[in-house]
């Protein structure tokens, strides 16, 4: 992924962690400077930090830095990588987990080093193909609406192309209302669906265009999803991204989970559903194959579709999954007797024919089916994979999701250490990690060895400069019940919770890792908060998770309860959060078939499960949980502690070592 965009631009011939340590130090180019909210201070974090990027990218090697709140690790990354890049003439990527980071970043941090930095350097935000507006599909649908699909996608369409007059960036983001997944599939910029040269709108294409800033920048910013979905199209000789010569990682805290997601298999009755119908739907004659009149291959898909039903009730019941059950870890290949796979072949072999037989007649039409085709193509392939378990060193299971709680069938490899080592760390010169908690008990040997970034990766800690110990204060219970007694724990944490969220008269977090134990506890204490004047807020009665921080942050009086994506990445400042109360140590549910995966391969390899994964995990997500209260020097409040383990487990210990140093105290429930 090594690729030269443009002469290099030496600007300055000292070394590179000079020339970027010194835009830091006062008289620097950051001196007196102001981002959006802030005027810019020199932090010794932050330069610490950039003297090491630097160095990890002259070095061409790996590096993992863990950066805590405040330090202010995005400009210290950035400095060296766009200096870096203008240097040598090479290209370079920032990815992220969530897009409000992404947001920073383009819209404060980038114009900022634009106007200070006195390097002009290109930076653009990437975002996936299916993301941009196709002109030509979207003509075509709204020529073709009514064969092709039913009621209300017209006036989507309608919808979209009113926009499509008025944007310059045509990608859906921009939409004040998202359109639905069957009208937006049908005017993306889709992959295997293009005309190239032969397109009427070439000249005004969205993705073109988007694409040739890609190629012209310095800088590229995307997320991690996108970046493992171009790692594995590679491992395919595919890909969307151009080559780049470094990347940096931020929120590295999730690159695990996210790459074990685009490294496996999602295979669901939805996604056959929507591939078929885009094709033909028996029961109202719409579809691709009915505007073409093409009998056979219609008929191929009407059968398609009683076989995919049949398919999904056959393979739940072949692995042993009951209807009351969740989801099921399927330990071996399943002889699961199913048409699909034929019919799939059949469907193939008759839109090879139709698209043959529509040479020069209609280019847009075999646009289409080539796509198709090729999805159905990859569909075929999951389903053999699944099926007879060909991806080594995955796990495989069932799960039931969605208010239909329809069978999905997934796969995800149990270490992805080896893959990262050969796709990322091996194929790119200089790979940085950085979060504000990475680190257990000060060290960070677990996350390298867990993403593999081998004994060659250095590796930083810096501390965050907030002053915690005058800042905050921790408030352990001392004599809470043990969690594996749950009603005696419930009927704690509901006192824990009242009493503190009363203590600080709301503007409070109160972090669950149960939803079971969430919505008891909303039930109790709804009322109690009611007559004291507070507001709950609980995670998963109808107000979405950004709805629900807006009313927060504006509000005082409101007490939030939360599960999982509040554990990390939500940055409220301010007097608004002044409390957060961590109801349970968060170890991962064992039975998750992923995590029992992982522990079951460490216990294989003569490890301990609970001290090599299990606990470091728990303290991980418990610095990120801890990390919500104070976001930046004039913050101030308590975090709450409900589980007594951390004080009378011997793995407690951990868990306090791996806070910043503050005053603590303890309490009887």
């Amino acid at each position: 992924m090594i690729a030269p965009i443009q002469d290099g631009h030496p600007a300055d011939a000292r070394p590179l962690k000079d020339v970027s340590c010194a835009v830091f130090e006062p008289g620097g180019a950051l001196s007196g400077a102001c981002g959006g909210d802030f005027e810019y201070e020199a932090r010794p974090q932050q330069v610490e930090m950039a003297r090491a990027v630097a160095e990890a990218l002259e070095g061409d090697r790996p590096l993992i830095v863990e950066a805590g709140t405040g330090v202010g690790k995005s400009l210290a990354y950035l400095v060296p990588l766009i200096l870096h890049a203008r240097r040598t003439g090479t290209r370079a990527l920032v990815s992220t987990h969530t897009i409000s980071l992404q947001e920073q970043l383009v819209g404060k941090d980038l114009p900022l080093l634009e106007d200070r930095l006195g390097t002009p350097f290109r930076a653009t935000l990437v975002k996936g193909r299916m993301n941009y507006l196709c002109l030509r599909r979207l003509a075509r649908a709204r020529i073709m609406q009514r064969e092709l699909f039913g009621e209300g996608i017209g006036e989507e369409l309608e919808r979209i192309r009113a926009w499509a007059d008025a944007t310059e960036d045509g990608s859906v983001q921009e939409l004040r209302r998202q359109p639905p997944a069957e009208a937006w599939s049908a005017v993306c910029a889709e992959h295997g669906n293009c005309m190239g040269p032969k397109c009427p709108e070439r000249r005004r294409c969205f993705l073109q265009r988007a694409r040739a800033q890609m190629h012209d920048a310095d800088l590229l910013v995307a997320n991690h999803h996108l970046l493992f979905s171009d790692l594995a199209l590679r491992r395919e000789g595919a890909g969307f991204l151009p080559d780049v010569a470094a990347v940096v990682m931020d929120e590295a805290h999730t690159v695990e989970d996210t790459a074990s997601e685009h490294l496996g298999i999602r295979l669901s009755p939805h996604g056959f559903e929507h591939w078929l119908r885009r094709l033909f739907a028996p029961d109202t004659g719409k579809g691709l194959l009915g505007f073409l009149r093409a009998g056979p291959a219609a008929q191929t898909v009407s059968r398609l579709w009683d076989a995919v039903s049949d398919l999904f009730h056959e393979v739940p019941r072949a692995a042993g999954l009951s209807a009351r059950e969740g989801q099921k870890v399927v330990a071996g290949p399943l002889a699961v007797e199913s048409e699909v796979p034929g019919l799939l072949a059949e469907l193939s072999e008759r839109l090879g024919t139709l698209i043959e037989e529509l040479e020069e007649q209609d280019e847009e039409s075999r646009a289409e089916l080539r796509s198709l085709r090729g999805q159905g193509a990859g569909l075929g392939q999951m389903l053999e994979a699944f099926l007879g378990q060909t991806m080594p060193d995955h796990v495989y299971w069932i799960e039931r999701e969605g208010k239909r709680r329809q069978p999905v069938l997934h796969s995800a490899p149990i270490e992805v250490a080896p893959v990262l080592r050969e796709a990322l760390f091996g194929q790119i010169p200089s790979v940085i990690l950085t979060s504000a908690t990475l680190a257990v008990g000060g060290r960070l040997e677990y996350c390298r060895d867990r993403l593999g970034a081998g004994e060659g990766c250095a590796m930083l800690c810096l501390g965050s400069p907030f002053d915690h110990a005058r800042q905050m204060r921790l408030h352990v219970a001392a004599n809470a019940p043990d969690p594996k007694d749950k009603e005696a724990f419930a009927e704690a944490v509901a006192k824990g919770v009242l009493r503190w969220s009363l203590k600080t008269r709301g503007r409070a977090f109160a972090l669950f890792t149960s939803d079971e134990l969430l919505k008891r506890t909303a039930a109790a204490l709804r009322g109690p908060l009611e007559e004291a004047g507070l507001t709950l807020l609980a995670q998963g009665e109808g107000m979405g998770r950004r709805a629900m921080l807006e009313t927060f942050r504006k509000n005082e009086g409101f007490v939030l309860f939360g599960l999982d994506s509040f554990w990390m990445g939500v940055d409220v400042r301010g007097d608004a959060l002044s409390n957060v109360i961590l109801t349970r140590l968060p170890f991962a549910v064992p039975d998750h078939p992923v995590v029992a995966a992982r522990l079951k391969r460490i216990k294989e390899k003569g490890g301990d499960p609970f001290k090599e994964y299990s606990l470091p995990e728990a303290v991980l997500k418990f610095r990120q949980g801890f990390g919500r209260l104070i976001r930046s020097q004039t913050d101030e409040g308590i975090v709450v502690v409900l589980d007594s383990r951390i004080l009378t487990k011997w793995y407690g210990r951990v868990f306090l070592r791996s806070l910043p140093e503050c005053p603590v105290d303890t309490f009887e429930l």
